[in-house]
């Protein structure tokens, strides 16, 4: 019950409950206004008619004929609503009507006004209906004068019949209000106790553990699943960082045994310069090995981060993709292979041209060391509706379609690359480059060799200027 009454939904329920309560009190105050002041003005304008019609009688048939028209009146079978007459002459002697006497206190002037009517002067119908009565009279031309009233007590039923429906209609608004605070408070606090139980058991170490999402689509869901999402992603980001750990631990414990070995060995005698310029080149190879790992591993890092510090511009992924492919011609024409660039002009993209490049590298790299001797290799750039397409193929042996989502991983290396120098992270750099610019690396089937694109979402190239 503390905790409820500690939650915010109930507290601004009550909030808005204290603010619909002004807000409530204040029309239905307005309404019961405007409704009296109704009633009164309806009691008013009769009253004011019905002396006219009395006055016009007397003027058309003189103070006999007011005197029988009065007299032949009978109380109505509601007195309540009666209006009710009296005609006097000049000193105030009942000549006609229902009252029994004059009221001390009433006027001939022509206005509505309330005046006190004790019981003594209403008739035996309307005992106990004392009260103050809207009442007017005036003088007629022969000095005598007439006066009508009309009780009240209908008017004030009806009053309290509205006031008393507008305090149940403000007491049920209140009670509707807080109600709903109550529940709306309940089910919040029932979903943040979810949150926390799940949170509590993740932060015991249950990190499969994820926020239950009811399917409504509120916002609840909505954060539950983004919640749910990042804790995927550091789910995955813990397991990458222990398999990280365990590879590095295994794939670094060679080079630096055999430097520690190499070192160990060179030390066990005297030897000539010539032996130990050798040591130290193959020391200093097993040190760029081991540098070489942990770059990648730190390039990887960053990019699947997204904390990238590095410039991201538009540039010319035409112009890029040219570049590299004609500084790796040489390279394949060297060992038996043919690279054949088809490249189209004026595509560009929003990315850094270093990570661009390095992942275009890797790509041929790739292609160079496995797709064999006198394979053909394809560096390709397509423009398509969707963006723009960066294909490295070839006709090699390809990989099979089991293996092609693991290759991705670090330190993923197939058994026929085993013999080859490598550390298994050129393509997971290529995938960490690729979705840092929100690109798309697809693997698939060259029939024969493999295919190996990226899809980036294209953006206008900036024009060129041209000098004045």
């Amino acid at each position: 019950m503390n905790r409820l009454l500690r939650t915010s939904a109930i507290r601004l329920s009550l909030r808005y409950a204290m603010f619909y309560m002004l807000v409530a009190g204040a029309g239905l105050a307005i309404l019961y206004w405007a409704t009296s002041r109704y009633v009164d003005a309806q009691i008013e304008a009769g009253l004011e008619h019905h002396l006219k019609t009395l006055t016009k009688l007397f003027e058309n048939k003189g103070a006999e004929g007011l005197r029988r028209a009065l007299e032949r009146r009978g109380i109505a079978a509601e007195p309540e609503n009666h209006r009710f007459a009296l005609y006097v002459d000049k000193s105030g002697k009942r000549l006609a009507g229902d009252l029994k006497a004059w009221p001390p206190r009433a006027k001939p002037n022509g206005r509505v006004s309330n005046v006190w009517i004790e019981d003594e002067l209403i008739p035996f119908a309307m005992e106990d209906h004392d009260g103050y009565w809207p009442t007017i009279a005036t003088t007629l031309p022969d000095g005598s004068r007439i006066l009508v009233a009309q009780s009240v007590r209908q008017a004030e039923d009806l009053q309290e019949f509205i006031l008393a429906t507008l305090f149940a209609t403000f007491t049920l608004v209140i009670g509707l209000t807080l109600a709903l605070g109550w529940r709306m408070g309940r089910q919040l606090l029932t979903r943040i106790d979810q949150i926390n139980a799940t949170a509590g058991k993740i932060l015991n170490g249950h990190l499969d553990q994820r926020i239950p999402v009811t399917g409504r689509g509120d916002e609840f869901d909505e954060l539950a699943q983004k919640l749910n999402a990042m804790l995927d992603h550091i789910n995955r980001l813990i397991n990458g960082m222990r398999q990280v750990t365990d590879n590095v631990a295994h794939d670094l414990r060679r080079p630096l045994t055999r430097l520690r070995n190499r070192l160990d060995v060179t030390l066990l005698e005297s030897r000539d310069a010539e032996d130990y310029r050798q040591a130290l080149e193959s020391t200093r190879g097993d040190i760029e090995e081991v540098l070489k790992t942990f770059n990648a591993l730190l390039e990887i890092a960053q990019a699947e981060s997204g904390h990238f510090r590095g410039e991201i511009e538009v540039l010319s992924l035409s112009e890029l993709a040219s570049q590299m492919g004609e500084m790796y011609v040489d390279l394949f024409d060297a060992e038996g292979q043919h690279l054949v660039l088809a490249i189209e002009p004026g595509i560009c993209v929003r990315g850094n041209r270093q990570l661009l490049a390095q992942s275009i590298s890797n790509l041929l790299e790739n292609a160079h060391k496995y797709a064999g001797s006198k394979a053909q290799v394809t560096l390709s750039l397509q423009g398509d509706q969707a963006g723009a397409v960066l294909s490295v193929g070839d006709n090699g042996p390809g990989i099979p379609k089991d293996q092609q989502e693991n290759v991705l991983r670090r330190y993923v290396r197939l058994d026929r690359a085993r013999s080859t120098p490598g550390n298994g992270l050129g393509l997971s750099l290529v995938n960490a480059i690729a979705q840092l610019h929100h690109a798309r690396l697809m693997i698939e089937d060259n029939a024969p060799g493999l295919a190996v694109s990226l899809h980036f979402d294209a953006v206008a190239c900036p024009s060129e200027q041209t000098p004045a």
